[in-house]
């Protein structure tokens, strides 16, 4: 009877241990996917009169890539290349008939940013064709880069002509 018991106590001492397990990796797995909402900000393509007219003849759209990342707490970082040493995200849009590109719904991860040195992290846009019909990049565009608190509550503009096309306007 007495080595019943101690199995029982072994028993519910051992389960208990499994939910608290348990219980701490799902809570350090929603610690982990927190995230915090980007500033909404846009970006305004300004296309070259011949990158208009090809797109628009070949039906093809253009779409705006963020990249969000930042320097690092001492001992915080990691080897990011091509992004700095947190890397915490990106976001695409395809710009709209306006040739408007909004971030208003973006999101990076909470615990990316708990290891910043500085929360006004850095913005890196990229703007492309589409590639929904043709398999290669057809645009050559601008990059701008700063600061969050630069774009937030912004529209900016980025200038974009054909690869190849002679720079007339830049």
């Amino acid at each position: 009877m007495r080595k019943f018991r101690v199995r029982q106590v072994a028993f519910v001492i051992m389960g208990g241990l499994v939910l608290i397990c348990s219980a701490s990796t799902v809570l350090s797995r929603c610690q982990k996917n927190r995230s915090i909402a980007v500033p909404e900000f846009s970006i305004s393509i300004k296309l070259s009169e011949a990158a208009e007219n090809q797109l628009q003849s070949m039906h093809e759209s253009v779409l705006v890539i963020a990249y969000f990342d930042g320097d690092a707490l001492p001992g915080q970082g990691k080897y990011n290349a091509p992004f700095r040493d947190v890397y915490l995200g990106s976001s695409e849009k395809l710009v709209d008939a306006k040739n408007v590109a909004t971030f208003d719904s973006t999101k990076i991860s909470q615990s990316n940013w708990d290891r910043l040195s500085n929360k006004d992290y850095f913005v890196t846009i990229n703007v492309v064709s589409a590639r929904r019909v043709s398999k290669n990049n057809l645009l050559d565009c601008n990059t701008p880069e700063d600061r969050i608190s630069t774009f937030a509550g912004k529209t900016t503009d980025v200038f974009c002509r054909l690869i190849g096309e002679r720079d007339a306007t830049r």
